[in-house]
């Protein structure tokens, strides 16, 4: 036997260096429990992950990447960096720092300057409130800060005041702000037309600063371009809606003219898709991306959304996402974005004796468990499992899902860190629309993916029965979480700030589907409040 060696410390005796004591010690504990039960066989493979919080995640073996994972950031695993150290130098970069690239249009930095100049902060924040009040571009304030956020300086290729991703995917619930919920105010073509007003009053004449002109008239065509191929053709772009399919188009050089547009035989390749931003609190337990599931990566964050204009320089973005800046972003975005409790966010209580019946509908066979995973009593994910739903079952709009075509598709797979399952394994990989867990899903209203339907109460309910409208509002029905329904506008005496308040109407493609037993509109009224009782409490965890 090897001995071993012997150390004193005071009275008492230590065993160091000895072989036999360490081929014994036990194995650190396991704080999870084993896995779960698979999900209903849907007749596709299953592999088994260890998500945040012991979540079991069942994936697709089919799918090439799992889901991500703190320790898969190269530099949390190198030890250079801190993971919790990194996620808070991601926060600060997608508030205030983090860039469009390849060709970002904006404001020349000067003409900003010369709004803001050295106004005390009083005044700046009071100019920016009557901005949005006439311009309405849905860019969320926090007084005594410089810049609405969603809207950060860079220097890069020139100093301009342009937005960034968490324009249109931070958002305010309660008047409390939180990354990675959809803005339900964000209307880019009002901003648009926002940045041409400031550089159309802030164009010298010839001769006074030509420099200046010069960078003025180069953004005001990089605007008017972008502006003539985003909006074209996409009457369903509303407040809190973007083209994510439009700017793929864009991005790929698939789509470069507005006479490709205006072309019969060519504008049926370039749908518009305009979707509300998805939850990215969500993306932490999924490797089936966006809103149609179409891709699988380890990290979202490096698709160049960064990149308005193109991202065919593949071996820049290849440089990129190796950066500390991108590795920051993914650490917060993927790992930290926020899933409060209902109680942290809204004025009242969950009832608890409701919720627990709604629990026994959530998990009932073949219901809302089968596609947005399992829960337990207190709303927490215990298990998900990554899936698409085929369009002739979901039966929502479908232009989204058919915007994305194989031709733009194809353009993710110049990455060796993508996988697009639907081009590499045809069977049982349909168009239709990702099934995400229901993490804080109160925030995410309005509901489904073109944000037809006001409430979760609506989502309820029978798709020819829903109300086309509703009125966009700060003020919110708690009771039936959402916007409302209600023929005139909702009460707001003795609310202050002085609520926003819109009524929207949308087409039946955008509030039908999502409808029939499986989507829990067959269930009585009883069974829908109690239902929609423990929806109220469902969360997921963080790393």
């Amino acid at each position: 036997m090897v001995a071993c060696r012997v150390l004193t410390l005071g009275s008492m005796l230590l065993l160091t260096a000895c072989p036999w004591l360490e081929e014994k010690a036990s194995p650190p504990m396991d704080p999870c429990p084993p896995p779960g039960a698979r999900p209903s066989d849907d007749g596709r493979a299953r592999i088994w992950q260890r998500g945040p919080g012991c979540t079991d995640l069942w994936l697709d073996e089919k799918v090439s990447y799992p889901v991500a994972r703190p320790q898969d950031l190269p530099l949390v695993s190198s030890g250079e960096a801190g993971f919790e150290a990194l996620a808070q130098e991601g926060e600060q970069h997608w508030y205030f720092t983090a860039q469009l690239e390849g060709e970002p249009f904006g404001v020349p930095a000067e003409l900003m300057d010369a709004w803001i100049g050295n106004r005390p902060v009083e005044d700046v924040d009071a100019l920016f409130e009557t901005l949005e009040d006439v311009w309405h571009t849905g860019l969320v304030h926090i007084p005594g800060e410089e810049l609405p956020r969603g809207l950060v300086r860079i220097n890069e290729p020139e100093a301009l005041a342009t937005q960034n991703c968490s324009a249109c995917h931070s958002g305010v619930v309660k008047g409390k702000l939180f990354a990675g919920v959809g803005n339900k105010w964000y209307d880019q073509k009002q901003l648009i037309r926002f940045a041409r007003a400031m550089m159309e009053d802030g164009l010298p004449e010839p001769g006074v600063d030509d420099e200046l002109r010069a960078r003025i008239e180069r953004q005001m065509a990089k605007l008017d371009r972008y502006d003539a191929l985003y909006g074209n053709g996409c009457a369903d772009l509303g407040p809190g809606m973007i083209t994510a399919a439009r700017i793929w188009e864009i991005s790929s050089k698939l789509l470069t003219d507005p006479a490709q547009l205006a072309d019969p035989a060519q504008a049926p390749r370039f749908l518009c898709g305009a979707t509300k931003p998805p939850p990215l609190n969500t993306v932490r337990f999924r490797n089936q991306l966006f809103w149609d599931g179409s891709v699988s990566t380890l990290w979202v964050t490096h698709w160049p959304m960064f990149d308005f204009f193109g991202f065919d320089d593949y071996q820049r973005w290849s440089n990129k996402v190796v950066t500390r800046e991108i590795q920051a972003m993914d650490a917060f975005i993927i790992f930290k974005s926020p899933s409060p409790t209902w109680e942290e966010v809204m004025d009242t209580a969950v009832d608890a004796t409701a919720a627990a019946r709604g629990m026994e509908i959530f998990h009932r066979q073949d219901l809302c468990a089968s596609c947005h995973g399992s829960y337990a009593a207190d709303g927490m994910l215990t298990s998900f499992s990554p899936s698409t739903t085929p369009l002739e079952l979901i039966r929502t709009d479908v232009e989204r899902a058919v915007a994305a075509t194989d031709e733009v598709l194809q353009q993710f797979t110049q990455y060796q860190w993508v996988q697009v399952p639907r081009l590499e394994h045809a069977e049982g990989f349909a168009p239709g629309y990702a099934a995400m867990p229901l993490c804080s899903t109160f925030l995410n209203f309005p509901y489904l993916h073109t944000a037809g339907v006001a409430n979760l109460m609506e989502l309820l309910t029978e798709e020819t029965a829903r109300s086309p409208s509703y009125w966009q509002s700060d003020v919110t029905d708690d009771e039936n979480v959402g916007f409302f329904t209600s023929v005139d506008p909702p009460d707001t005496r003795g609310v202050a700030p002085e609520p926003r308040v819109v009524q929207r109407t949308f087409r039946p493609e955008l509030v039908h589907g999502h409808s029939g037993e499986r989507f829990g509109t067959g269930l009585s009224l009883e069974e829908k409040r109690d239902l929609l009782e423990y929806l109220k409490s469902l969360r997921c965890p963080s790393w």
